[in-house]
């Protein structure tokens, strides 16, 4: 077998996923090299791949060029992105990287702008019959009484929970109103939250679903959290995956459970989320799967692989590197 090379696209703090994907190829006894394409040079998770390239900014004209070049020159089999901003690109550029070899693990156009955008996550969900928070017109916000409250405030298109809000009365609305760009007002939502991993092969099959409740968050990303073998939570995110128009990849799909059982869906992330290490240690192997299924191993992507029950408690840790290797 030729050398299955991995891109990262702007590796962030994803230490461990990267890790794991290295682990993975020595498991299967696949030869590769992982590299890392990044605007800046201090990406954390860059210093644990096996070479670190720069590349222009996702709002760069030069940015999928370069991204082709870096897939022609290194052979790069697999491209992953993990981040929000350039997923769109490069799904509406994906046939442009498998012309030269690279599989990019993105969903389709259609599919990202009904993530991105949480005005058509709440409209995709309203159509397909998917419980979710319902989002005020003007004309309904204009109307509002103190009893209405509280509601939720968040950008459209934000994301790390920046800028979403709990407000309790017409003053504190107005207010952030004023402060947070492009918002949209939800009916608040209260319950047990969870983030579920959802994995979707290459011939758009959901093949797993591992719920976790978030325990504690910390700047939009969980900090603590448990998984929790529901079929209810994972009957309904199968659901909701496979109305999608084509998913592939992870799907990180967000939830609120109820006192009354009622499951309310409020987003759709399109990629690896931040609390995905618990799922890959409870046993759902993501990375294992899809280079199996890149490789054309027998994918061993099943709903019964992980371990219920276990928690996720992350702190803090660091990478020291020389100042000039981040100048």
């Amino acid at each position: 077998m030729t050398e299955f090379n991995i891109l990262f696209a702007a590796a962030g703090r994803r230490v461990s996923l990267i890790r794991h994907f290295k682990k993975t190829l020595d498991e299967l006894n696949i030869s590769g090299t992982v590299y890392a394409a990044d605007a800046g040079k201090s990406a954390p998770a860059s210093f644990v791949t096996d070479q670190r390239l720069l590349v222009p900014r996702v709002s760069s004209a030069d940015y999928i060029p370069e991204l082709l070049s870096i897939c022609v020159e290194h052979n790069i089999r697999l491209l992953v992105s993990l981040i929000d901003t350039d997923l769109t690109l490069l799904s509406m550029n994906k046939d442009k990287f498998r012309e030269v070899g690279t599989e990019v693990l993105v969903c389709d156009p259609a599919t990202n702008e009904i993530c991105f955008d949480k005005n058509n996550t709440c409209r995709f969900f309203t159509e397909n019959g998917i419980d979710t928070p319902r989002v005020l017109s003007e004309a309904e916000i204009d109307g509002l009484q103190t009893t209405d409250f509280p509601l939720l405030i968040k950008p459209w298109d934000g994301s790390c929970s920046i800028g979403v809000n709990k407000v309790n009365s017409l003053e504190e609305l107005k207010f952030f109103k004023q402060h947070v760009k492009n918002a949209i007002v939800q009916e608040y939502i209260q319950g047990d939250e969870f983030t579920c991993d959802a994995y979707v092969d290459f011939n758009g099959n959901v093949r797993c679903v591992v719920p976790r409740k978030r325990l504690e968050t910390r700047a939009g990303e969980v900090s603590k959290g448990l998984t929790v073998y529901d079929p209810e939570i994972i009957s309904a995110t199968t659901h909701a995956v496979e109305k999608l128009p084509h998913a592939l990849g992870c799907m990180t799909v967000q939830c609120f459970k109820q006192a009354d059982g009622r499951i309310c869906f409020i987003e759709i992330n399109p990629r690896f989320g931040g609390g995905h290490p618990l799922s890959l240690h409870a046993g759902a192997d993501f990375p294992k799967w899809i280079i199996q299924e890149l490789t054309d191993q027998p994918c061993e992507a099943r709903q019964d692989c992980w371990q219920d029950d276990l928690a996720m408690l992350r702190y803090d840790d660091e990478i020291i590197v020389r100042g000039e290797d981040i100048r």
